[in-house]
C-alpha cells in the first residue's frame, strides 16, 4: 500500500469502512475507467488510442502504485474528484467530474487484485 493511500485512509477513517466489495469495483471500472482503458472482455475492442488496458498495467513493475495513486497521476486529477484531493484549477471545459468516494477507491483496487 502506497503512502498517499494510506495518509487518505487515516485521514478519513477509511480504516474502519466496510469490507471491500470486488464485484462493485468492477461496475466502476465499466461505468468509468472503461472510457478510456480496455478492463477485459467486457471491453476488449474499447479503449482510447495508446491508454494502457488494465492487464498491460498489471505486468509493470509498480503496478500496485500505479492503481493504488491512480487518481493523482495524470490525466485523472482533472476528472476523478477523491475526498481531500485538491482538484487542479485549470480545466477544459470538457472535464466532466468521476466523484469517487474512499469506499468505491478501495472497491475498485479489490477488483483490480483479482485480475491478477
Amino acid at each position: 500500500m502506497t503512502v498517499l493511500f494510506a495518509m487518505l485512509m487515516a485521514a478519513t477513517g477509511l480504516a474502519a469502512r466496510a469490507a471491500d466489495d470486488p464485484l462493485n469495483g468492477e461496475r466502476l471500472a465499466q461505468t468509468h475507467c472503461a472510457r478510456c482503458h480496455v478492463i477485459g472482455s467486457f471491453n476488449r475492442l474499447g479503449g482510447i488510442g495508446s491508454t494502457p488496458s488494465f492487464a498491460t498495467l498489471l505486468t509493470l513493475p509498480d503496478a500496485d502504485n500505479r492503481f493504488e495513486t491512480f487518481f493523482a497521476r495524470r490525466p485523472h486529477p482533472v476528472f476523478v474528484r477523491i475526498p481531500d484531493n485538491p482538484r487542479p484549477s485549470k480545466l477544459p471545459p470538457n472535464a466532466a467530474a468521476v466523484p469517487l468516494s474512499l469506499q468505491e477507491l478501495s472497491d475498485l483496487l479489490a477488483y483490480v487484485a483479482t485480475l491478477k
